[in-house]
C-alpha cells in the first residue's frame, strides 16, 4: 500500500481566514471574464456570495482586491488590484512548493 501526503492550503491572519482555493478560483475567473457577476455565474455561485467573499477578504487584509466600473453608456466591470494579483501569485508559489515536496510512504 502506498500513502501520499495531502495538504489543503489557505492563508490566515490575526482576523482569521483570508484566502484559499475557492477565493483563488473566484479572483481568477474575475480576471478572465471581467466582471464579478459573470465570474459568479460561471462558478455556479450567487452574486451575493461572491461579493461577500470579496468583501470579507478585503476587510481582513485591509486593502481592496477589486476596482469596479459601473455600467451605463459603457459596460461595467471589475479589475483585480495589485494586492489581489500579489495574493494570487503568493498562493500559487506556496502551492507549487508544496507540490514539489513529494512525500510518499510505501509499506512493504
Amino acid at each position: 500500500m502506498k500513502l501520499e501526503a495531502k495538504v489543503k492550503l489557505w492563508f490566515e491572519n490575526e482576523n482569521g481566514y483570508v484566502f484559499g482555493e475557492g477565493a483563488f478560483r473566484l479572483l481568477s475567473k474575475i480576471q478572465e471574464v471581467g466582471t464579478l457577476s459573470n465570474a459568479a455565474k460561471e462558478l455556479g455561485m450567487s452574486y451575493r456570495h461572491a461579493w461577500g467573499t470579496i468583501k470579507r477578504m478585503e476587510s481582513r487584509i485591509g486593502k481592496p482586491l477589486l476596482k469596479t466600473r459601473k455600467g451605463g453608456a459603457t459596460p461595467g466591470g471589475s479589475e483585480l488590484t495589485p494586492e489581489a494579483l500579489l495574493l494570487m501569485k503568493k498562493y500559487l508559489e506556496v502551492k507549487k512548493n508544496l507540490k514539489e515536496t513529494d512525500v510518499t510512504v510505501e509499506f512493504l
